[in-house]
C-alpha cells in the first residue's frame, strides 16, 4: 500500500511540473501561440503553430479570424489582446 501511495504521489508531482512548466508545448504536442504584432485598433495579431496531438489552436471561440497561412504558421486577429509579453525575470500567471 505505500508503494502505490508513493509511486502516485510521484506521478502527480511529475504531471503537475509539467503543466506548470508548459512542457507539452515546448516539446510541439500542444498547439501554441505567440504574439506577432499588435494592430492599430488595439487588437492582436497572433501566428500559432501546431501541435503533434492537437493540431492548431482554435481562437474562433475568443472573438478571433482567422487570417492566412506561412509554412506552418497559422496567423490569426484577434480584437483584444489574448497573448501577452512577458520579460524572462517574470513568473508566469495561471
Amino acid at each position: 500500500m505505500f508503494r502505490t501511495t508513493v509511486v502516485v504521489a510521484l506521478v502527480a508531482s511529475a504531471l503537475a511540473a509539467a503543466h506548470h512548466e508548459r512542457v507539452l508545448d515546448r516539446v510541439g504536442l500542444l498547439g501554441s501561440c505567440t504574439a506577432a504584432a499588435s494592430t492599430a485598433d488595439g487588437g492582436q495579431l497572433l501566428e500559432c503553430t501546431p501541435g503533434s496531438l492537437t493540431g492548431y489552436p482554435d481562437l474562433s471561440q475568443d472573438g478571433c479570424t482567422a487570417g492566412g497561412m506561412r509554412r506552418d504558421v497559422r496567423y490569426w486577429r484577434c480584437p483584444t489582446p489574448l497573448v501577452g509579453g512577458r520579460s524572462s525575470d517574470e513568473t508566469p500567471t495561471r
